[in-house]
């Protein structure tokens, strides 16, 4: 526990609130049936109050809903640690925000966004308003163009970057390719979480035409001392811009067009892609492999990941018999599962009760094509659970159910990480290009490590269900297959 001299934010705003009471801790604790002596001691952070003794407190207390939110902030933060709770709200957030999607819907929205040829511009633009309309009026003009390429330099989780969904969205055909900075993961990961937090909806609804390459930077030191140290090119326009956005200069010679989109691509050149996207089953299967280290395996997606129990046989039994290059398919698959069946360390699946319901009734595995792989029979799907149950209840994996109400799973995705390959998402049957239609990979040991820290978090937490529950919804599940195949019966 900390010390006295460097009291935590939950001791220092529980004493807070118990001062404006008036009342003493000891009748406080009288009369909320806790310990006094259980009260002193979280005070000084020398115990944590249980979660039972803080719901009595905030009920006696009689606190208002914002009060009620700022303690249990505090007190998960006390419980998990600040950065490990930075890092859970982020990818929270980041999940939540994809989910918002709706790709399975269609990408489009009604209402076309007019575009205008751009007036003359003032020599410079001051003021944030006007550099936002400014630099929106020339990609309503500029995208109107089929084929239009953006290259784009602005300051990290910049807001201008959103109306480039509301362009996609409406069916502009233009791609994008953007410059984006990290910071050294010692300086915070949650900072870098939330960067991704405003790329990953631009890579999946350009339909394949965003790219990101990043580098690091570290934000305490000044990279630059130019008064407009970023810019957006356009085919027609160069647009400089101050790191507040509160002055731009718009430009149309072709020279200097010519001389930052060479030196954006001179960077680029030096930067780590974040995206790529490939619908090659073989390529997204080798990438699997690459992006999966050899002693743990960390994944999140509707369903559970079952791939440890794919043998060769059952692999060749569900491809399709007609599909090219299917031998290739199940060599690739078998070594791709071989890895997963091998695993001898940490194995984690996060996965939805929704969606393994949703693979008992129907078979259909949402990570591999339909057009590939015909639907798990019964049969297998019964033996499938039984072993996963068994796993489960063994503590050989962590097969973790989330509640919906902490954590919304994006039905169109699936997430893989560890801490030395980074973080990985990949596009499944909802997608709006279907499996692999999409994937994406930031290939930085800092994030991977923050989703693994994140994902292994999880088991016994808040966000999802106790373990017991999930065994009891598996046991459930296995005797409706049972009676399904009049195995239950006999």
């Amino acid at each position: 526990m900390t010390g006295d001299n460097c009291m935590s934010k939950f001791s220092e705003y529980l004493r807070e609130l118990l001062h404006s009471q008036g009342e003493s801790i000891a009748g406080i604790a009288k009369n909320a049936g806790l310990e006094r002596t259980s009260i002193h001691k979280a005070l000084k952070d020398e115990r944590i109050l249980s979660y039972t003794a803080l719901k009595k407190l905030i009920r006696y207390l009689q606190l208002t809903l914002p009060e009620v939110r700022e303690l249990t902030c505090y007190y998960e933060m006390l419980l998990q640690g600040e950065d490990l709770y930075k890092i859970q709200e982020a990818i929270c957030e980041i999940l939540t925000d994809l989910i918002q999607l709706h790709l399975t819907g269609g990408l489009y929205v009604s209402g076309e966004i007019p575009s205008v040829r751009p007036s003359d511009f003032p020599e410079l633009i001051l003021g944030r308003a006007q550099v936002e309309n400014a630099v929106r009026e020339i990609w309503q003009y500029e995208t109107a163009l089929s084929g239009c390429q953006l290259e784009i330099f602005l300051p990290s989780g910049c807001v201008l970057t959103e109306f480039l969904l509301r362009l996609w969205r409406n069916g502009r055909d233009f791609s994008v390719k953007q410059l984006v900075n990290f910071v050294p993961s010692r300086f915070g990961a949650a900072e870098n979480l939330r960067l991704v937090q405003k790329l990953l909806p631009l890579a999946f609804v350009s339909e394949s035409r965003y790219f990101a390459y990043y580098y690091f930077e570290n934000a305490a030191v000044q990279a630059s001392v130019s008064p407009m140290s970023y810019f957006i090119v356009t085919p027609h326009f160069l647009i400089t811009l101050d790191e507040k956005l509160s002055a731009a200069q718009v430009q149309t010679s072709p020279e200097l067009l010519r001389l930052y989109r060479k030196r954006f691509f001179k960077v680029a050149e030096e930067c780590q892609p974040l995206c790529s996207y490939e619908g090659d089953p073989l390529q997204i299967l080798e990438a699997y492999m690459e992006n999966t280290d050899q002693g743990a395996y960390y994944t999140m997606m509707l369903q559970p990941c079952l791939g440890r129990y794919y043998t060769r046989e059952r692999i060749a039994g569900q491809f399709r018999e007609e599909i090219p290059e299917r031998e290739k398919l199940i060599e690739c698959s078998d070594r791709r599962f071989g890895i997963l069946r091998e695993l001898t360390g940490d194995y984690y699946t996060i996965f939805s009760e929704k969606g393994l319901r949703q693979f008992v009734s129907d078979g259909v595995e949402i990570d591999l094509p339909s057009e590939l792989v015909k639907p798990f029979p019964p049969e297998l799907r019964l033996e499938l659970l039984r072993q996963f149950r068994e796993d489960i209840a063994q503590d050989k994996i962590h097969g973790c159910m989330v509640d919906p109400e902490e954590i919304p799973i994006p039905p169109y995705l699936t997430f893989t990480c560890d801490p030395r390959h980074g973080v990985h998402f990949y596009a499944v049957q909802g997608f709006s290009g279907g499996a692999f239609g999409c994937n994406l990979h930031i290939r930085d040991g800092g994030i991977g490590q923050s989703f693994c820290k994140f994902i292994k978090s999880l088991p016994g937490s808040r966000y999802v269900y106790e373990k017991e529950r999930t065994l009891q919804i598996l046991d459930g599940l296995i005797r409706d297959l049972q009676e399904g195949s009049g195995e239950g019966q006999k």
